[in-house]
């Protein structure tokens, strides 16, 4: 169990970095007159967060691990929503980057 919390928090901080920059960056091409979306995840049933920036996101996954944690038990479900979230979120920061930086 601890393994896996451990695994679970890894990722949070390998994407807590990126989320910042990317968010800077959004924050940016906003104040350009750009970056005009509503949401990262427009149709989206993992998350409940609904912004137009990743570090809501990532709140709301680094919320349910804490949660895992404290209570140190966990169903499968939720497991495997983690999983899908931090997945997607790895998935679309590496997305946001490859078009920024073509």
């Amino acid at each position: 169990m601890d393994t896996l919390l451990n695994q679970l928090d890894d990722n949070l901080k390998e994407l807590y970095r990126k989320a910042l920059d990317a968010d800077a960056l959004l924050d940016s091409l906003q104040q350009q007159g750009q970056a005009k979306h509503q949401r990262i995840f427009a149709d989206n049933t993992l998350f409940q967060a609904s912004s137009n920036r990743f570090m809501p996101y990532l709140g709301e996954t680094a919320e349910q691990i804490a949660a895992m944690r404290q209570s140190q038990q966990f169903n499968t479900a939720t497991l495997e929503r983690v999983v899908k979230q931090l997945k997607q979120l790895h998935q679309t920061l590496a997305s946001f980057r490859a078009v920024i930086t073509k």
